[in-house]
């Protein structure tokens, strides 16, 4: 795919522009030549684009390379890449360090004369190759049709999911109490896995079962037993015991993880199941302790099921497997429980998704613009299950360098071409509409399992459980569990990008952060997930070319010096359970931060020498209103999302003026922690607020004049959140043509509401209400019923005489009324 040399030369754009670096100018001619080589090559990739295609889907393969030349060339176009990326880092390093211009200037011009010599090398060798055989790039292009046709055959069916969940469940927490299986097959109609990762998530299940584990099934026609047993021992036992059984043999390993389940009642998910000969090891290594015990799989191969029997001992065929469930079989004496959810009949659903061949997946993804093809195989980083948060996406494709722009609005397109071709899925969309959360589908696994490393884009242990992971891969997920990081020495010290994105909690070992310092100092991007750090962590602050950091420090409350002043270079700090009560001056000097992200922070005052504005800052959560002042807020012209956190009443005089200094902000959350809060002083027709706000929020602010009248004349206004103990009034009052762009209105918990009045053309654009509870509530505005947009109405525990008004509405089905909960 060339993927590497491509995002490198676009780097060397970057690096010339002066967005990484001041360059010395006797290095600036250097790179200049050097970039426009890399060009030239970059153009023959797209040239040549369908028979690189063809090379790699030989190598996944593992058949016999028909052009070795071209095979030899990408390899040496890989090395190159390497040891370029490796003296650029090496050079920057050392300017963001403060050495002495002129030893770098002579340093990296020796080294990039030897890269010059070897990029001409390679575009000399490129010259005299010639295409591959015509048919098998007709048949790549003939590939390419039926994958896009495949693509868009046929569409996800979500209808009654919400029944077939709760079906989901009670098979999990009910029934009988020997360990059984809930199989799931894989549909057109159903993304088996993000079905089963909803049920592993519910708080029901996380409540019910002692431990749990999410194993997906490694791509390989070999199931070793004992990488079986360590997988399922990492994930089910606690990391404390793990070094002093990992050495031990397969029987003693299996003997005690039978001991250490033995008064426990776990869950364990297979998750994209190709064979029965997985589940033939996994019952050997599981007890069943009588206690509800189950395993949840995933059959990606449905015709595994032909090898069931049906409890009167039957064989089972796919003509008799109803749509729904569950159908009771037996496995060599095991229930299975299996549920098929398809929208279509079994036999079609083989026919039409089970035997697509999973070679036009991978030239599907390798069809892809190269724009987005960085940004969809870095979605493996990401555990099956897991819904990921867009904005964590966003800002982790920015600081990878995959987004040219550095923009959130680039990045949002990205994943919404990659959604509108069904490489990914919406999960969430936020009141407005905007993606909140996303999820990849189950039938890309395999692929995203397979190309990062075969690219050498990304390494992991997952990927690569016998350790022959290529030692190019400039960034390793370590997604599993802490005892991954056991391994960090057979990885490359040149790492870009160090990830761990589970959100399993667990306390990592300062000797596994000590690794982390001292071999990988060229880290770009540091993502630790939800693993915990004890206390601020040495060390850090030599990470000179960070970009994007993620740590979990709940007792870090104060930001030092030191961190901020060498870490001049990020992008992204987010440390969302961290409390942050001082922050050192160098926080202004910090010009690329663009995301901030604390439980609370307090900024420091302006120190106004040597510091300026930072005009690339556009999102803070959550800022103590103690330091909003108009100086400080002047001094973030770009920002656009804030979310202030902290006793607001007691600071009314601040806010109030110093919010429209912000000239720039679309999204505001005010979330008041008054230490009396039924005292509240908050006065909002004293707050002047920027004109430019698209999203307002307030929660426990327990306003006490209706705030209505104040925000009614906000022009562009799309959304408006009343949430719990906003407003503690018993009237709203909404007057004439007032929220002219008006969407999106949650009132909630507004427990003492009796009335809410709205004047002629108030809120014409209105979309959607959500009214939860609205318990003194007698009757709805009249005026309400003329809006024409209106189309979902959410109504939650309204009074009877309301809801037998709301029940005979006759535009009911037209305005979308829901009442809640049903039933009632």
């Amino acid at each position: 795919m060339g993927i590497n040399f491509r995002l490198f030369s676009e780097r060397l754009r970057r690096v010339l522009a002066g967005q990484e670096v001041t360059l010395p100018d006797a290095a600036k001619q250097p790179i200049q030549n050097l970039h426009a080589e890399t060009e030239i090559v970059t153009s023959w990739l797209r040239e040549f684009e369908d028979d690189i295609s063809c090379l790699l889907m030989q190598k996944i393969g593992e058949v016999e390379i028909d052009d070795p030349d071209l095979g030899n060339i990408m390899d040496e176009i890989n090395c190159f890449t390497y040891e370029s990326e490796k003296v650029i880092d090496t050079f920057i390093n050392s300017i963001t360090q403060q050495k002495t211009q002129s030893s770098c200037s002579k340093d990296i011009f020796d080294a990039l004369q030897g890269l010059q010599s070897r990029i001409t090398d390679i575009k000399q060798r490129m010259q005299q190759l010639k295409h591959m055989d015509s048919k098998i790039i007709d048949l790549i292009k003939t590939s390419k049709a039926e994958a896009g046709i495949s693509s868009s055959s046929k569409s996800r069916d979500t209808v009654g999911l919400d029944d077939r969940m709760e079906e989901l469940l009670d098979l999990l927490i009910e029934g009988p109490p020997q360990l059984s299986v809930v199989a799931i097959l894989d549909s057109i109609g159903l993304d088996k896995t993000a079905f089963a990762g909803e049920a592993y998530n519910s708080s029901y299940v996380k409540h019910y079962f002692d431990c749990h584990a999410w194993i997906t099934e490694p791509y390989s026609n070999e199931y070793d037993a004992d990488q079986i047993l360590d997988i399922v021992i990492k994930f089910l036992m606690p990391s404390s015991r793990l070094s002093e059984i990992m050495d031990k043999n397969y029987e003693m390993k299996k003997i005690i993880l039978h001991e250490y389940l033995m008064t426990k009642r776990y869950l364990i998910v297979i998750d994209d199941v190709w064979s029965i000969d997985m589940w033939d090891v996994i019952q050997e290594i599981l007890p069943d302790n009588q206690n509800g015990s189950r395993v949840l799989i995933t059959l990606t191969d449905i015709r595994i099921i032909i090898s069931f029997q049906f409890e009167d001992g039957e064989n089972m065929r796919l003509d008799l497997v109803p749509t729904g469930g569950p159908l009771r079989a037996t496995y060599k004496g095991r229930p299975f429980l299996i549920l098929y959810h398809g929208s279509i009949s079994l036999e079609e659903n083989i026919r039409e998704a089970v035997e697509t061949p999973l070679g036009l997946r991978y030239i599907k993804c390798l069809m892809l613009p190269f724009c987005l093809k960085p940004c969809f195989i870095y979605l493996s980083v990401f555990p099956a299950h897991q819904e990921i948060s867009t904005r964590q996406l966003y800002q982790l494709w920015i600081a990878e360098g995959f987004i040219p722009d550095n923009s959130e609005a680039t990045a949002e397109s990205y994943l919404e071409q990659l959604i509108k071709e069904g490489f990914v899925e919406a999960k969430k969309r936020k009141a407005g509409g905007t993606i909140n959360t996303c999820s990849i589908p189950g039938r890309w696994r395999p692929v995203l399992h397979t190309v990062p490393y075969m690219v050498e884009f990304i390494c992991s242990p997952f990927m690569d459980p016998k350790g022959k992971s290529p030692k190019k891969a400039k960034r390793l997920n370590a997604v599993e569990r802490e005892g991954d990081f056991a391994c960090l020495d057979d990885y490359d010290s040149q790492l870009h990008s160090l990830l761990c994105c589970s959100p399993e909690t667990r306390h990592l070992d300062p000797i596994d952060w000590e690794k982390f310092c001292g071999m990988f100092k060229l880290l770009r991007v540091l993502d630790l997930g939800s693993l915990v750090l004890i206390q601020y962590p040495s060390g850090i602050e030599n990470l000179f070319l960070l970009r994007y950091l993620k740590l979990n420090i709940p007792s870090l409350n104060s930001l030092p010096s030191s961190l901020l002043s060498n870490l001049l270079n990020l992008y992204t700090l987010d440390m969302p359970f961290s409390y942050i009560d001082h922050t050192a001056d160098e926080f202004w000097k910090m010009n690329k931060l663009r995301h901030l992200n604390f439980g609370s922070i307090t900024l420091p005052a302006h120190p106004g020498k040597f510091c300026g504005s930072l005009e690339n800052l556009n999102f803070i959560s959550a800022l103590h209103p103690c330091c909003c002042t108009e100086d400080i807020l002047g001094r973030l012209p770009n920002l656009r999302n804030l979310r202030i956190r902290g006793d607001l009443s007691y600071n009314q005089s601040l806010l109030s003026k110093s919010l429209c200094r912000l000239s720039c902000l679309e999204s505001l959350k005010l979330a008041n922690e008054s230490k009396m809060p039924r005292l509240s002083k908050i006065v909002l027709a004293e707050y002047l607020f920027p004109h430019s706000l698209t999203h307002l929020s307030f929660s426990n602010t327990d306003l006490m004049d209706d705030p209505m009248p104040t925000l009614e004349k906000l022009p562009l206004l799309q959304v408006l959140k009343l949430k719990q103990n906003s407003y503690s009034g018993r009237k709203l009052t909404c007057g004439s043509y007032g929220f002219p762009n008006l969407k999106v209105l949650h009132l909630k918990s507004m427990l003492w509401l009796e009335e809410w009045t709205m004047g002629n053309a108030a809120m014409p654009k209105l979309e959607c209400l959500i009214i939860n509870p609205c318990a003194y509530l007698k009757k709805m505005p009249e005026q309400l019923w003329y809006i024409k947009s209106l189309n979902k109405f959410d109504c939650w525990w309204p009074q009877p005489e309301l809801r037998q008004k709301l029940r005979e509405f006759e535009d009911k089905e037209q305005c979308g009324i829901q009442l809640y909960p049903y039933g009632i």
